[in-house]
């Protein structure tokens, strides 16, 4: 598949997780315990701490779920310091969302590049209360 090709898979499972959510928490529960091959999510807060990640990060990425849900997403990042500016400002509204390539770094130490695609997690009123990323491995 092409970046682009990739990029609309990804939007496509953001776009089934949002379906679901807006039937109930039961049906977003249940899309978001069994995505497709390769499609790793997860949600983080307004604070950038992980709320919940599926089966598919952590199988790609080699965690147990207690040892990411509670931290701080850039902990898992090859290039921290990049990654919370970034993450800081999407949080803001200050900086637009749109794919982009990070690395991540794996349990065992070696990194990952991830295509990813975020969305952001908005409350009743609209307001911005933390970012769902689905993401991949590329090259």
């Amino acid at each position: 598949m092409t970046q682009d090709e990739v990029v609309a898979w990804l939007q496509d499972y953001h776009d089934r997780l949002a379906s679901a959510a807006a039937r109930g928490e039961s049906f977003f529960e249940e899309a978001f315990a069994k995505p497709p091959e390769g499609a790793a999510v997860h949600d983080y807060d307004a604070r950038a701490r992980i709320m919940r990640v599926n089966s598919e990060e952590l199988r790609i990425l080699g965690y147990a779920r207690e040892d990411m849900v509670g931290h701080q997403v850039w902990e898992f990042v090859v290039m921290q310091d990049a990654s919370r500016q970034s993450i800081e400002k999407k949080l803001a509204g200050e900086k637009d969302i749109k794919p982009f390539v990070r690395t991540f770094r794996c349990s065992d130490g070696s990194g990952i590049a991830m295509l990813i695609v975020d969305r952001r997690i908005l409350d009743g009123e609209g307001r911005a209360v933390g970012i769902r990323t689905a993401m991949t491995p590329v090259g």
